[in-house]
């Protein structure tokens, strides 16, 4: 168990009408850890990760945050989802608002900070991801891998306790993935807490402090990426693992 604990999962369960996606899912980040969720399609990966903030609604256990029970709905909600940054596959940017406005919006909205101080921040962020020289330009103007990066920055703006990222590389083109990942690995080594959901094992093997492993709704196996890699306990794991690692 995570010492600090800043993210709790406690028996948690998730039902698609007749599909149970997520059994009695036990799991606990803590500060600064990095998390990575791996297993097959429909093991419920993503399921978790958007239950975390509150994206699908669970049908029994608790998930805290930072001590706090997730609230149901309505402003608490709102804080909360601002406490955690989101990143997904499909980069969500609003098309008709520059690169600048899409990092700076929720911090006005949300945050209540003055455009100014927005600004100055959303530009700071940008060039830590490495596109502030795209900041006037429209996402349908830049590649998937900047689209993702600044996703990656409006997210970080908000100054969130913790980082999700569902498969955020599985829709760019390969030479793409790296320049997003490569940011996610930096977060990293800066102590962001994270929890990622994603295909991309090399990632996992170098930046996850914890490798979890779904299969069935269930958490399978939930290890160092080094003792995951080389010794998996599961045959569920074993098998994943022999037909994603080209050796």
């Amino acid at each position: 168990m995570a010492v600090d604990p800043l993210i709790e999962l406690r028996d948690v369960n998730k039902y698609f009408g007749e599909l149970h996606v997520l059994q009695d899912i036990n799991l606990s980040v803590g500060r600064g850890e990095v998390v990575v969720v791996i297993g097959p399609s429909g093991s419920g990966k993503s399921t978790l990760c958007r239950a975390i903030n509150r994206l699908e609604a669970i049908q029994s256990g608790t998930i805290v945050l930072d001590g706090q029970p997730l609230p149901e709905e309505g402003k608490a909600l709102a804080r909360l989802r601002a406490d955690v940054g989101m990143v997904f596959q499909s980069f969500n940017l609003f098309a008709h608002k520059t690169v600048l406005e899409n990092v700076s919006l929720g911090q006005v909205k949300v945050r209540g900070r003055s455009r100014e101080d927005a600004v100055k921040r959303s530009r700071e962020l940008l060039e830590r991801v490495g596109v502030a020289d795209q900041a006037s330009k429209y996402p349908a103007q830049l590649s998937g891998g900047q689209q993702q990066r600044v996703a990656i920055a409006r997210a970080l703006a908000m100054s969130p306790k913790v980082m999700l990222f569902d498969e955020p590389t599985s829709a760019l083109d390969p030479e793409m993935i790296n320049e997003v990942l490569e940011v996610m690995r930096q977060l990293a080594n800066e102590g962001m807490t994270m929890i990622v959901v994603t295909h991309e094992m090399g990632f996992a093997r170098s930046a996850a402090n914890r490798v979890v492993f779904m299969a069935d709704g269930r958490i399978v196996e939930d290890r160092t990426p080094d003792e995951f890699f080389t010794d998996p306990h599961s045959d569920r794991a074993r098998d994943f693992l022999s037909k994603i690692l080209h050796h």
